[in-house]
């Protein structure tokens, strides 16, 4: 993950701790006292307060690289919807301990308050030792930025994956950019990093769009999948299950993926409205691809670019407008991944 990305996750986990450390310390207080007095204070007050905050932390300006540097810290799983999942489950358990709970809690907050001073120290290092970089770096020249996440069945695992996957993405970033009028080469690769292999594009802001609007709609999609596999799951564990209910879901099921495909193409056509009937052959193509890569385990993550400030003299109000519309989209695909996470797993921390 690059450096800036992770200063900007420093500022955001900063900014939120700001609002949450108040209740939460509060809520520990109360959690405290009900395990040292016999005059039990009220805790679900002090929940609910935490709990707003909670519901109000946008976590879905965090790409999927961001989330996955708070999981290594122990914490992403104590923010936003997620976050007041497993603090409800906590505390109003229905085998209720204070003493268990208390020190749940206080450990949580813990954790949060170590991220947020890990996190603090990096970006003051990175500052000092002028390692922080500027967002649109001059050998780029865009703030588009895409990371193409090559994971589980999609991994690259030798030369020949390499081949097979390189293919694959000429041709889907062919696709998209027939449709958006320009050429492929104006996606640019700036960039690798190793573990799951990541590799680091730079794109047109249309191409970005298009590519971001098709990733939250297959996002859309996996949650529909993991939505089936739920209601599946919860039949034959209450023994309701049957051969026509089966297929009636299997039916459904395919209706949604058939409906979401083409919702994809017309979300696109309203992008691209100019776009040739061969363009837009070409992009299906390319769309069957992108899918595949998908549900291979592959990811998409973007880089939501900044907001500019009205105040500076070399203010663009069309740049800012198309920054905001870029950013807006990206956030939505970045809501439904985190749909996605939510409905994976569960919700004990």
């Amino acid at each position: 993950m690059e450096i800036s990305e992770v200063t900007r996750l420093a500022d955001w986990l900063e900014a939120n701790v700001g609002y949450l450390s108040g209740p939460f310390a509060q809520l520990e207080r109360t959690l405290r006292n009900n395990t040292q007095q016999n005059a039990l204070e009220p805790v679900q007050p002090k929940l609910d307060e935490v709990v707003q905050v909670l519901e109000a932390m946008p976590t879905h300006e965090l790409s999927s690289l961001q989330l996955r540097a708070l999981e290594r810290l122990g914490v992403d799983g104590l923010f936003g919807e997620k976050g007041k999942r497993w603090l409800k489950h906590t505390i109003q358990s229905s085998v209720y301990d204070p003493v268990t709970t208390f020190t749940t809690v206080q450990d949580a907050n813990r954790r949060i308050t170590s991220a947020n001073e890990l996190l603090s120290a990096f970006k003051d290092a990175s500052i000092n030792a002028k390692f922080d970089e500027e967002y649109v770096s001059p050998s780029i020249g865009s703030p588009y930025l895409i990371n193409v996440v090559f994971q589980q069945d999609a991994s690259i695992g030798n030369v020949r994956d390499w081949k097979v996957s390189a293919s694959d993405w000429e041709l889907i970033i062919s696709g998209v950019a027939a449709v958006a009028g320009e050429k492929p080469e104006e996606t640019q690769v700036v960039g690798a990093s190793q573990g799951s292999i990541i590799l680091k594009l730079s794109a047109t802001p249309l191409v970005t769009k298009i590519l971001a609007t098709i990733s939250k709609h297959i996002a859309s999609i996996s949650n529909d999948y993991l939505d089936f596999q739920l209601k599946r799951e919860e039949l034959k564990r209450s023994r309701m299950m049957s051969d026509a209910i089966e297929q009636d879901l299997a039916r459904q099921e395919k209706e949604r993926r058939d409906d979401g495909k083409s919702k994809i193409l017309e979300a696109v056509k309203l992008l691209t409205p100019n776009a040739k009937p061969e363009e837009l052959s070409k992009l299906e193509k390319a769309l069957k691809k992108y899918i595949s890569f998908s549900e291979k385990g592959g990811e998409v993550d973007f880089v939501a670019p900044p907001e500019l400030d009205e105040n500076s003299d070399d203010y663009d109000n069309d740049l800012a407008r198309t920054l905001g519309e870029v950013r807006d989209l990206i956030e939505e695909y970045q809501s439904e991944k985190q749909q996605t996470k939510l409905l994976e797993g569960p919700t004990e921390e």
